[in-house]
């Protein structure tokens, strides 16, 4: 019986076929691996941004709270003082962050010390403690949660007419309050002499890095 044997050429050819599937298999897997190596690099290092974030944000609520304290003399935190980023009123009709009405900007904080929105007036300090990362831009604006300028221990405002409402805490104060800043400011905790104070604070960094840091103290 006379056996068929495939031409060698044929076998050749197919041969070749096998190789360069199995190579575009390769192909494939090592275009996934480095995209995953890729991803992975990256989420690391936006965390990495976000922590340095965090930690320059602290340096500027620091300082922040190092200019409250050397204020906090008498008459010294009644009135705005716009070229140190301090509002002795609570400024609620701000957006602070910008999200919450975009397409209105006259609300919007001068976050850069520039001209501030009509229906805000808020100027912010851009302020470069110890601490604040290389590559950051931090601000931080300061508000009195109060209703108006003046002494808040007085019962009429600077103006002699608007009554003075102001945030207050007293010892016997519920200190787990589920109330946000907002509601402080619209209404007094009580006749105690201490005041809140919120203390707003952005911060830029690389890869269009942008977080806010919010914290209430009392003095």
């Amino acid at each position: 019986m006379q056996q068929h044997t495939p031409p060698m050429q044929a076998q050749r050819g197919m041969a070749l076929i096998v190789v360069l599937v199995a190579l575009l298999l390769i192909s494939f897997a090592s275009i996934s691996l480095l995209r995953s190596t890729d991803t992975s690099t990256l989420i690391a290092g936006n965390i990495g941004f976000k922590q340095a974030a965090l930690g320059s944000g602290d340096a500027a609520v620091e300082a922040a709270l190092t200019w409250l304290n050397a204020n906090n003399t008498a008459g010294g935190l009644f009135f705005d003082n716009v070229d140190a980023g301090y509002f002795a009123t609570d400024r609620n009709q701000c957006d602070l962050t910008g999200s919450n009405t975009p397409t209105d900007t006259l609300d919007d904080v001068g976050w850069l010390h520039e001209d501030m929105g009509n229906n805000c007036n808020l100027r912010a300090l851009v302020v470069t403690p110890a601490g604040v990362e290389p590559g950051y831009t931090v601000s931080y604006v300061i508000n009195r949660l109060c209703n108006a300028e003046g002494d808040n221990t007085s019962v009429l405002a600077a103006d002699g007419v608007t009554p003075m409402v102001c945030s207050h805490v007293s010892s016997d104060a519920i200190s787990a309050s589920t109330h946000g800043g907002a509601d402080y400011a619209n209404r007094p905790l009580s006749s105690a002499a201490q005041l809140y104070f919120r203390i707003t604070t952005r911060i830029l960094g690389p890869r269009n890095t942008v977080r806010y840091i919010q914290v209430m103290v009392v003095l």
